[in-house]
Parts: structure tokens; sequence; C-alpha cells
């Protein structure tokens, strides 16, 4: 038995040899509250969440969960739980219609178990069970697709191992496992360890949250580390609270302006009203994206302006505060031209100017583009929310009826020229930045930026 669990931990070491070390992440918070109540943590590179306490300790473990993935497509396959105790999920994305074979092989290449099925299009999950205690690799292949991935058991049974589609519903099993796996106790201050499988180069959204306040905190960890969380009042006059991320030396809000009072589309939008619609364009006085503003009523009036060139130069003087928050204004043409030259691998692409409509730099739109959700529509092109802006697709009203949902986000700036106003945008099929002006009747979406 010694013998056999020590040869299993050298092979485990060996296949994690060119992954993530393990990583301890802490949490504090300075500003307005030095206590984080609550932190969620989404590795936006696998599309996977968990929430913890503040107080505990986060433990990035690249071995909680050994997921090759060998594909030509952002697809995934899942294994989980990895290590298993002879029982797993598979779960994998089939782009195409047509027979897969799913097979499990061991460390010397011997086929264990398979199954053929005929499978459509879509999310596929199978059940593993029986499978004793080694290293084996899982594989799944179509004329179409294929997948590879590594699998670790510690189960000392001698069992008929077999694949078969789940004996129960799989967000249960799913829950299950989070519930019986996540938590484990600490070895100095009462702290639990929260567990969460990580692979080098994973991007990590820390969101963590203290009564009204939450901070956004992007990570992509190489060694052990505390993280601070600054938080900061934003609070509109509607009592609605606002995650903030600081993106460069600017702090931005996180999430799309929800200010005013819901109007349907059909009324003229008077001062303090806003339209708002859903995933399918349709009217929705929850306004899960946020508030869609014609450029009068989001600037309560005042006159347009602009910064005079880069950073100190490019806010207003002084700033509009329009529907925002206390404390926070419409940014600027300039300050969104410096969030974009922050925001990716093209710093400069944008110009400090009222002159250039185009498609401007390089991947600053995925960079800026919320992943791992349903509201943009395939492809998302290279969305990763590396800078945790977080950006969904409002879409636009025009001349009573909504637009681009799922499509586009189009954010308003501070800045007029004639009936003209600029505005920045995102697009579900580009990675980069569209910049343009356009009539002050449209409905468009806002962030606000920090005084």
């Amino acid at each position: 038995m010694k013998a056999k669990l020590i040869t299993l931990i050298i092979a485990i070491t060996t296949i994690s040899a060119v992954r993530a070390q393990n990583y301890q992440i802490s949490f504090a918070g300075t500003g307005s509250s030095t206590n984080v109540e609550v932190v969620k943590v989404e590795n936006l590179t696998q599309c996977t969440s968990i929430s913890m306490s503040g107080g505990d300790v986060l433990n990035l473990n690249s071995s909680a969960g050994i997921n090759d993935i060998t594909s030509g497509t952002d697809n995934k396959m899942m294994v989980y739980p990895n290590p298993s105790n002879g029982f797993c999920i598979i779960e994998f994305y089939a782009p195409a219609n047509g027979d897969a074979v799913i097979g499990i092989f061991d460390i010397n290449g011997r086929e264990i178990t398979r199954i053929q099925e005929f499978l459509m299009q879509g999310t596929w999950s199978f059940q593993v069970n029986g499978i004793s205690s080694g290293i084996y690799t899982i594989k799944v292949q179509s004329a179409a697709y294929q997948y590879t991935s590594k699998l670790v058991s510690v189960n000392e049974s001698h069992e008929i191992a077999s694949i078969k589609k789940p004996d129960s519903d799989i967000s249960v099993i799913k829950q299950e496992f989070c519930n019986s796996n996540i938590f484990t106790k600490a070895t100095d201050d009462n702290k639990s360890l929260v567990n969460m499988q990580y692979n080098s180069g994973d991007i990590l959204k820390l969101t963590g949250k203290s009564g009204d306040y939450s901070t956004v905190f992007m990570l992509v960890p190489v060694e052990s580390q505390t993280v601070i969380f600054r938080f900061i009042p934003c609070t509109d006059d509607n009592g609605n609270n606002y995650s903030v991320v600081k993106i460069g030396d600017q702090w931005w809000m996180a999430e799309n302006l929800n200010s005013g009072t819901y109007a349907e589309i059909t009324t003229p939008q008077v001062s303090g009203t806003k339209f708002c619609m859903d995933i399918n364009g349709q009217a929705d006085p929850d306004c899960p994206m946020g508030g869609l503003y014609e450029w009068a009523n989001l600037m309560q009036g005042a006159l347009g302006c602009n910064g005079s060139g880069a950073p100190p130069d490019d806010g207003c003087s002084p700033p509009v505060r329009g529907l925002c928050p206390v404390g926070w204004h419409i940014p600027s043409h300039y300050e969104w031209t410096t969030l974009e030259n922050n925001s990716g691998s093209n710093p400069g692409a944008f110009p400090y100017n009222t002159s250039t409509v185009s498609l401007l730099g390089t991947n600053e739109g995925a960079n800026l583009k919320q992943t791992c959700t349903d509201y943009w529509w395939d492809p998302n092109a290279g969305a990763t929310n590396s800078t945790g802006f977080s950006g969904l697709p409002g879409g636009d009203t025009w001349n009573g009826v909504f637009e681009d949902f799922g499509q586009s986000a189009y954010f308003w700036t501070s800045t007029s020229s004639y009936f003209f106003t600029w505005v920045h945008a995102l697009n579900y099929s580009l990675t980069v930045v569209g910049r343009s002006a356009y009539a002050v009747e449209s409905g468009f979406s806002c962030r606000c930026v920090k005084d």
C-alpha cells in the first residue's frame, strides 16, 4: 500500500510539473472599509467560480482538478472531481453531430473501458464508475473533434470500470462535489483553506465585498500573496451600489450605470428615466444590463466637454456628474481613450483627438468584454475580460425600438460635436474597439469614472 501511494504521488508530480504550483491568497481591505466580508473568485480562463469568506484563504491547487485539453477550439473538456475516488464526470462540447468514442486508458496505454455514442451538437456529460487507483488518460474522439485529459484515481477497491450517462441531474452532481470538496482546514489562525483548481496563466477575477462596497481585483497568480481590496463608495441616487475596478490609474465602474426610473421605450424619455432590455432584446424593468439613456438625459442638462490631451489632461474641468454617483462622472472622449490605451497590447493605438473615427487597437476590446456569459453572442471574439471592466452587450435604442442586443455595447462620453456625441463601442465579432459620433437621440449605456 505504501509503495503504491508513493508511486501515485510521483506520477501526479510528473503530470503537474508544467502546471501552476499551489498558491495561497489571503485578503485584506483598505479605504472606506478594512473588513472583507465575502470574495467571489472567478477563473475566467476555465469559466469556474466560487464564493468564500474574506477571512479565509484561497488555495489555488493545480492538482485539485487535472484537466489537459487538446482541442483546436475554445471549447473544453472538464473532468471532476479529479483526483477521484473511482467516480467522476466527463463533460465536453460536441461541435458537430456524429459518432464519438470515449475511452479510458491506463498509464501503459491499455484500454480500460470505452463507450460509443451518436452525439448531437451540444454539451454532453458522462459518468465514470469503478476506476481503480492509478493515473489514466481519457480520450474523446470523433471525426470532427478530439479531447484528451488526465485522470488520477485514489480508489483502492477493485471494481469493473464503466462509462455511461449520468444517473442524476448533472447540476446536482456539480453542487454536491463543490459542497463536499471545497473546504479544508488551514493550519493556522483557525482559517479555512478554500480549494480551487488553477492552471498556470489562468486569469482570476476577484470581487471583494464589504457592506455596500464592492471592488474587483484582477490577478494572474505567480506566488502566494495578500490581495488588498480598496473599497470606494459608488452608490447612485437610487441606492444602487456598483462594483469598481482600477485600470491603469483610473477607477471605473465595473457595471453599467443603472440610475433612474424605468420607462417603457414608447414613452418619451424625460429627466431621470431609463430604458432597459433583456438578453433577448425585450423590455425588462429589472434592467439586467443597466439603463439605456439619451445623451441629454444622461448629462442632466450639462454642456458637452472634453479634456485637452493625455493624462492628466484627459478629463473635463469641471467633470460632468450627470446621473453618475456622487464622486463619479461621465467620462470624456479622452478619458475613454486613456482606458483603451491601458487595456491591451497596443498602447498608443488610440489617438487623443476628435477626428479619428475607426476600429482601433488589437485586443483592447477583447480585454474589456465580459466572458463566461450568455449575454454576448458567439463567438464573443477573443474575450478575456483581463481588465475586469466586464463590458456587457447592452445594445441601443433608436426610433422607439431596441437594437443590437447580444451584439454590441455602446458607451456615451461627455464629448459632443454639434448634434453628435462621441461613443466607444465593443462588438461580439471583434477584438478591437470602435469609436464614432452618434445622434444624441440614441439610447446608449454609460460607465462612470471616478473624479
